[in-house]
C-alpha cells in the first residue's frame, strides 16, 4: 500500500480506524489525509516491534543509518516544500533542521561502532583474585518514542536513531499537527536496508495513540518531548518502563555590562523569534544589567521591528505563523496580560489568524504570566536587573530549568552564573537556545530528566549485563594434572 497512507505497522502501509487531516499551517488548506490506528493495530506494531529486538548487527546499524542520511539529503526539496507546509516554518529553518537531522543520524552510526561494555575490577573481593568481570550493553527492547511539532526532523532524529544504534525496535507517534517528515525519515530507513519490524509509525491524536503506546507494558523505554503536564502523565501511567522527558521551559538569557552587544544582540534577535518562538530553548526572559539596559532596549527594538513576518514560503520572510490559532490567541492573552501588569511593550505583539507580529516588551514583573509560564511564540521580555544575584535569583524564579545564555566576557562572573543559575545547561557567550546536537541536552525540574545527544542517547537506551568468569586452574589432558598455578592464584598460606 501506498506510504501516503502515513500509518506503517509491521511493515505495511495500513488503513486505520479513521483519518487525520493535516493542513498547511499558513493557508489552512489540506494537504494530507492519514490513517489513524485503532488499539489493535498498536498492539500488533509492539508485538512485532519485541520480536525484532537485537537483530542487527551492530556494522549493519551504522550502514543503513548513513544510507537513510543520504536518502533524506537526496530528497531534500520535497522534504522542504512538505516540511514549511506542515509547520509554517521558513525553508531557512527546515534547511538547519535537515543538515542537522544527518549529523545526527551519522554520529549514531558512529555510536552504534563503539557501543561497548566495561571491565569490572573484582580481583579485591575474596575469592576472586583471578576473576573476570565486564560488562555488555544490550538493547532495552520496545522503545516509544513521541515527538513534537516544532522539530519534526531533528527530534524524530534524536530519538529514533540512537534507539536503532542501540539495537532496538521503535514505535514512533509524531506530533498529529507534522506528520509528513516522520514519514520520510521512516521511508528512508526502509529504503536504506532497515529490516520492516524495527520501525513503525503510528500519527494519531495524543490523548489516544499516544496514551494507548506509554501504557503498553512491553514499551520498554519512552522518549518524550512536549509539555510538562504530558510529561507527569507519561511517568503516572508509564509503569516501569524507563522515560527520557524533555519538557517545557522559560529560557532566560543574561546580557552583563561587560558583553559585546554587535555579537550578542543578532543572535537573540534570531534565538527569540525563529520558528515563530516556537523552541523550547527560545529566549523569553532577557535579563539585562541596567548599565547597558537602555541601549540594548533601543538596539533590540530596531532588531525585532525588522524582522519580516508572513508567508513562510515569501523570500525574505523570517517569521512564520504559529502552529494554529489557538496558540496564537494564547500568545496574544499573554502579551495583554504582561502589558496589564505594567510591562511596556515596544513592538509587535499584534495577532493576524495564527500569526502574531514579533514581540518585545520592557519592564516584565514577577507576577506576569509571561514571567513565569513559557511562550511558545515570538514574546521577548527585556528585565534590567542590577547585581548578579538578582539577574540570577529572577532567571531561577520558574518551575523550569532547561538551558540559560550568559553573554559576559569576565570569566569570574560567567562561571559564577553557571553555578548559580538552575539549568540543564548553561551557554556562555551565545544564547539559551544554542544547542550543537553532539553535546547532552536536557533539564532540571518541571523540564524534564535525562539528556539527548548521540553519545548520552545510544548507552541510555540499552541494558547493561554484568558477566562474571570464575578462575579454575586448567587440566592437562597428557596427565590428568592441573598446570602450576602462578603465584597470584595461590592460598597466602601455602606460600608460605
Amino acid at each position: 500500500m501506498d506510504h501516503g497512507t502515513g500509518l506503517l505497522v509491521d511493515g505495511t502501509w495500513a488503513k486505520g480506524t479513521g483519518t487525520l487531516p493535516v493542513a498547511d499551517k499558513y493557508t489552512g488548506d489540506v494537504i494530507a489525509e492519514l490513517h489513524v490506528p485503532g488499539p489493535d493495530q498498536i498492539d500488533t506494531a509492539i508485538a512485532t516491534a519485541a520480536r525484532a529486538v537485537g537483530q542487527l548487527p551492530y556494522g549493519e546499524r551504522a550502514v543503513i543509518l548513513r544510507r537513510a542520511a543520504r536518502l533524506l539529503d537526496e530528497w531534500r526539496d520535497q522534504v522542504l516544500d512538505q516540511y514549511v507546509a506542515e509547520t509554517g516554518f521558513t525553508p531557512a529553518d527546515v534547511v538547519t533542521e535537515l543538515d542537522r537531522t544527518l549529523l545526527i543520524f551519522e554520529l549514531c552510526a558512529q555510536e552504534a561502532l563503539r557501543l561497548t561494555g566495561e571491565m569490572v575490577p573484582v580481583q579485591a573481593a575474596a575469592g576472586h583474585e583471578g576473576s573476570l568481570c565486564f560488562t555488555l550493553r544490550v538493547p532495552v527492547g520496545v522503545v516509544a518514542a513521541v515527538t513534537p511539532f516544532n522539530a519534526p526532523l531533528s527530534t524524530v532524529a534524536h530519538k529514533i536513531a540512537p534507539a536503532l544504534a542501540a539495537g532496538n525496535a521503535v514505535v514512533l507517534k509524531p506530533a498529529e499537527q507534522t506528520p509528513l517528515s516522520s514519514i520520510a525519515v521512516v521511508r528512508a530507513l526502509l529504503e536504506a536496508g532497515l529490516p520492516e519490524g524495527l520501525v513503525h509509525l503510528l500519527p494519531g491524536p495524543g490523548e489516544t495513540v499516544g496514551d494507548h503506546l506509554v501504557r503498553h507494558p512491553d514499551v520498554r523505554y519512552i522518549t518524550f518531548t512536549g509539555s510538562t503536564e504530558v510529561g507527569r502523565h507519561i511517568r503516572a501511567v508509564s509503569g516501569l518502563a524507563r522515560t527520557h522527558l524533555e519538557l517545557g521551559s522559560n529560557s532566560p538569557t543574561l546580557l552583563w555590562r561587560d558583553a559585546d552587544l554587535d555579537h550578542a544582540l543578532p543572535l537573540i534577535a534570531r534565538a527569540g523569534y525563529r520558528k515563530a518562538g516556537q523552541v523550547c530553548t527560545s529566549v523569553q526572559r532577557l535579563f539585562v544589567h541596567e548599565t547597558i539596559a537602555d541601549e540594548v532596549t533601543a538596539r533590540l527594538t530596531a532588531l525585532v521591528g525588522a524582522i519580516a513576518y508572513g508567508d513562510p514560503r515569501a523570500a525574505g520572510t523570517q517569521v512564520g505563523p504559529l502552529i494554529d490559532t489557538r496558540a496564537a490567541r494564547r500568545a496574544r492573552a499573554l502579551v495583554e496580560d504582561a502589558v496589564g501588569h505594567g510591562s511596556r511593550l515596544l513592538t509587535g505583539g499584534a495577532r493576524e489568524g495564527a500569526m502574531i507580529v514579533p514581540a518585545l516588551l520592557t519592564g516584565l514583573p514577577d507576577n506576569a504570566r509571561l514571567a513565569s509560564e513559557e511562550a511558545f511564540a515570538p514574546l521577548v521580555a527585556v528585565i534590567p536587573v542590577g547585581s548578579l544575584d538578582e539577574a540570577a535569583r529572577r532567571a531561577n524564579a520558574t518551575r523550569y530549568g532547561l538551558q540559560a545564555g550568559v553573554f559576559c566576557q569576565d570569566l569570574d562572573v560567567a562561571l559564577a552564573f553557571t553555578r548559580l543559575l538552575d539549568t540543564g545547561g548553561v551557554i556562555i557567550n551565545d544564547t539559551s537556545s544554542c544547542h550543537p546536537d553532539p553535546m547532552p541536552y536536557g533539564g532540571i525540574k518541571d523540564s524534564g530528566q535525562g539528556v539527548e545527544g548521540p553519545g548520552y542517547a545510544v548507552p541510555d537506551m540499552t541494558d547493561s549485563r554484568t558477566v562474571l568468569i570464575r578462575h579454575r586452574p586448567p587440566v592437562l589432558q597428557e596427565s590428568n594434572q592441573p598446570l602450576p598455578t602462578h603465584p597470584v592464584f595461590m592460598d597466602v598460606d601455602k606460600k608460605s
